[in-house]
Order: structure tokens, then sequence, then C-alpha cells
């Protein structure tokens, strides 16, 4: 199923990390209706928040006001009223997107567990806003979402991952989230202003 019709309104929610929409959800599996907020958003998927989360099983799809079709994603993850939704894309057009979109970067980074118990050492390769791909071995062990550390920013970045295997991933950079010990890193920092980085790597 196309997402040509809702590239427009994919493209604005990337575009604004805190932007939010509302949207209605369809499970394939159950059947079952829900309407949501969307959150998050970035090429690979977003953050779909409603009372009613738990009726949806894995394969959904999302209506986007004005769209005439649904997009077509899976449920990766569900956590109180959020799930996390990867969108169901070709290669060719995620590969499109990446290049339009990404930074290519190489910015050494720290990734750890909210309470810091585990950290392993890796490489941001690409990046852009609301999201970036990293290298690094031991990616499996860590839970979904993560703490990343990077020299360039004075807080940690709250990140959580779309896609893993145990030697690269795709995260989706969690702007809005704040920790009990740090206020919400600011997105003036954002991935878009890797320059001084590469120079450094």
């Amino acid at each position: 199923m196309s997402n040509e019709n809702t590239d427009p309104a994919l493209t604005h929610l990337q575009e604004n990390p805190e932007a939010s929409e509302n949207v209605q959800v369809v499970d394939f599996d159950t059947l079952a209706i829900i309407e949501a907020v969307i959150t998050n958003v970035n090429e690979w998927g977003c953050k779909v928040t409603s009372d009613h989360v738990e009726d949806l099983y894995k394969n959904i799809g999302i209506r986007f006001s004005g769209a005439r079709k649904l997009s077509k994603a899976q449920v990766t993850s569900v956590k109180g009223n959020d799930a996390s939704v990867v969108f169901v894309t070709s290669e060719s057009k995620v590969s499109d997107k990446r290049r339009e979109k990404r930074n290519d970067v190489k910015i050494p980074v720290k990734i750890a567990d909210l309470e810091g118990i585990t950290e392993i050492e890796g490489t941001i390769v690409d990046a852009a806003k609301n999201g970036c791909k990293v290298k690094a071995n031991g990616l499996t062990a860590l839970p979904e979402e993560v703490l990343l550390t990077m020299n360039k920013f004075n807080k940690p970045v709250v990140a959580e991952f779309a896609w893993r295997n145990d030697k690269s991933a795709g995260m989706r950079l969690l702007w809005d989230r704040t920790l009990e010990e740090t206020e919400a890193p600011d997105t003036s920092g954002s991935m878009e202003m890797p320059a001084a980085a590469t120079e450094d790597a």
C-alpha cells in the first residue's frame, strides 16, 4: 500500500519533533479501530498514544487527517498508553528519504539504559533532527529506551530503538522526554547541526 498520500503529513511532523496529530488506527489482525495521537514522528516510525492502545496487536494501518489511504505500520512494543510503531515502506523509499533528510556523520556516543547499569560505546553514522543510525556491538542487550551521551551535548538524549540488530540500530530521539535527574534536552542542539562534530571525528 502506497504512502504517497500521507507523505505531506509525515514530512510536516518529521520537521517538528514536538508536533502531534490525531489519527485513526486500524488493527488488521483484530479489526479494532481506535482514536489516537501520534508524536515523535520520523521516517522509521512514531509513537502512538491512546487509552485503547492495548487493542492493537501487530499489523496496523494509520489514517492521517485528509488521507484517502492507510499507512501500513507495525507495533514493536507497548508501554502503558504508548505504542512504538515502525512504518512499513519499501527499501527504495526509505533509502531515498535517508539521502534527502539525513547527514553522514561520525560521532562517538555512549548508549546506556536509563538506570546507567549497562553502557556500551558506539558511533553515530548518520543523523537527522528526530533520528539517527548507530553502530555498536551488543545493542540487543539494551532495553527499548536508552540514553545517548555525546560530547557535543550538555545532557544525555533519551532515545528508543526503531529497529536493531547486534551491531547497528535506527533510533528515534525523544526530545520531549524528561528524566528525574535532568531537564529535557534542548532541541536547538538537534542532530541537524553536527558539522563541528564531523570535523572532530
